[in-house]
């Protein structure tokens, strides 16, 4: 798709409709709105994380709330993947400037609670009517302690993508539905010509490796996290991390990849099956040179998957115009045609149930199959690896995966490893945090 192309997708599409609720303070009660010839200028820090041109649809919507909302104007910052947008915000707060607003994983709330940099919205969100049209799921992930910090934007779960070109050569009519399936599949999906590799069976997308085993996790029964502490160890997610050595050691899976390289793999044909983000279905579906199907993750005990994405978050430190317009912004970009128009353009999932009843996106699902797959397994996800030290621990467990499947260290050495690791560094900052 072309810029030009996108452009008018946005044009057509993302309307300027949805007024904002009066945003309420916490410290001050209702505000006024701001005066029109006063401009409040906000920055928005957002992550650009999955394959396809999404800045650009981006800027397209920020370019359509300035020209519909006098006195408000709204400059995109991309910061790049969700680890540098959590880095650069946190780094702005050290110096007393973060941005308006920002969106990062939303693995990120226990940090940013622990920084004391978000302003709640609950009351805000409970005189309009998030509760009442937001997919609860979604919106559970900016809730602890039974308050809400954030608005969600762009919520994702892996899913299995699969070319049905290389199914129809093997004479496979189905995707796989149990861990044994796809170990099967995988394996007659894979082509080599002697030493020579032709094409993988299946590829986890890396980079986002701790995420898609979290979700490898949920479907052998397990949660591995809790508020305070990690839970790698178990059983459960052991066998998880065993099953993906299997995998490596059947030679049906690659070893290592990047995010970006196994999206342009798959769709090259290198790879016949591909872990990747809902976020990644536009581009993927429309890029690759054959059908692309869409299949719920393979389960274990059960079908389970860990949401990625994120909300759209307000600074608490800044003044309350600032906040009145962040929160007008922020309801704006979550509007019911606004996620409709979203979600087709990109793969991410629309939030609102409202969303999912327009007339246009009833025709999208009927046109773009895929995309109801990735809805109905929504139903099976939870909120990602929310504790404390977020980044510390998705890097000691991106390790422990990755050192695992290069063969270094055993499965159980790894997460057992791994956790009481970032259980230690869990509790410290519980500590520095209670003073």
């Amino acid at each position: 798709m072309t810029k030009s192309t996108k452009s008018n997708l946005t044009r057509r599409r993302l309307l300027a409709s949805g007024l904002a609720a009066p945003f309420v303070s916490s410290m001050s009660g209702v505000l006024t709105p701001a005066r029109a010839n006063e401009t409040v200028k906000l920055q928005f820090m957002y992550p650009v994380g999955v394959s396809g041109d999404i800045n650009t649809i981006i800027s397209d919507m920020i370019s359509d709330f300035n020209a519909t909302h006098d006195g408000i104007e709204v400059e995109a910052i991309y910061a790049g993947s969700y680890d540098n947008t959590e880095q650069k915000v946190i780094t702005s707060l050290g110096v007393g400037e973060p941005p308006a607003l920002w969106l990062p994983i939303n693995s990120s709330l226990q940090t940013f609670l622990g920084l004391d940099a978000l302003e709640d919205i609950t009351e805000q969100a409970k005189s309009d009517d998030i509760y009442d049209d937001f997919i609860g799921g979604f919106l559970d992930t900016a809730v602890s302690d039974d308050r809400l910090y954030g608005l969600s934007f762009q919520p994702s779960t892996p899913v299995l993508y699969y070319n049905k070109d290389a199914f129809a050569e093997r004479g496979i009519e189905d995707a796989p539905e149990t861990w044994d399936d796809l170990l099967e599949t995988a394996n007659a999906l894979t082509i080599r010509d002697g030493d020579e590799l032709k094409r993988w069976g299946v590829i986890i997308g890396g980079g986002w490796h701790d995420w898609m085993f979290e979700g490898y996790c949920r479907q052998n029964g397990l949660v591995p996290w809790e508020k305070d502490k990690v839970l790698w160890d178990r059983p459960e997610a052991v066998e998880a991390l065993q099953f993906w050595k299997t995998m490596v050691d059947a030679g049906c899976m690659a070893p290592a990849s990047t995010w970006q390289g196994s999206a342009n793999d798959f769709m090259a044909g290198s790879t016949a099956m591909l872990y990747h983000s809902t976020g990644s279905l536009t581009n993927l579906r429309k890029s690759s040179p054959f059908e692309v199907g869409v299949a719920f993750m393979p389960k274990k005990k059960q079908y389970g998957a860990s949401q990625g994405g994120g909300p759209i978050m307000i600074a608490k430190n800044q003044s309350d115009a600032k906040k009145e317009a962040a929160w007008t912004f922020a309801r704006w970009m979550t509007n019911t045609q606004n996620q409709a128009a979203w979600s087709q353009a990109t793969g991410y999932l629309a939030v609102r149930k409202s969303s999912w009843e327009q007339p246009e996106m009833r025709q999208y699902l009927v046109d773009v199959p895929q995309a109801k797959v990735a809805l109905d397994q929504a139903k099976f996800s939870g909120a990602f690896l929310q504790v404390p030290a977020y980044s510390r621990a998705r890097d000691a467990l991106k390790s422990a995966i990755d050192r695992t499947l290069a063969g270094e260290i055993k499965a159980e050495t790894a997460l057992t490893d791994a956790t009481a690791d970032v259980n230690r560094e869990i509790a410290r900052v519980l500590r520095r945090q209670k003073g």
